[in-house]
């Protein structure tokens, strides 16, 4: 069985939305099932919805996102109707 984890991510402008989500996809068994993202100035802010097996997927992925210097906050989100 798979669980969807949501991440609230603020990241700079000139950052790579490809770079975050090649992220999450290079974890084995780790699938996007959604983007939300939205230009704020000079930054974008928004909610990636993923599914992983297993909760040290989700922590792997994190610690992999949190690396990203260009990304100034990473904040795990529990209401998946934010995702909507």
């Amino acid at each position: 069985m798979n669980d969807t984890f949501l991440l609230r991510i603020n990241y700079r402008n000139a950052a790579s939305l490809h770079k975050i989500t090649a992220t999450v996809e290079s974890v084995e068994g780790a699938k996007i099932k959604r983007l939300n993202f939205r230009s704020k100035g000079k930054s974008f802010v928004g909610i990636i919805a993923f599914e992983v097996s297993r909760l040290i997927d989700f922590e792997r992925i994190s610690v992999l996102i949190r690396r990203n210097r260009d990304i100034s906050e990473v904040e795990r989100v529990s209401d998946l109707t934010l995702c909507s």
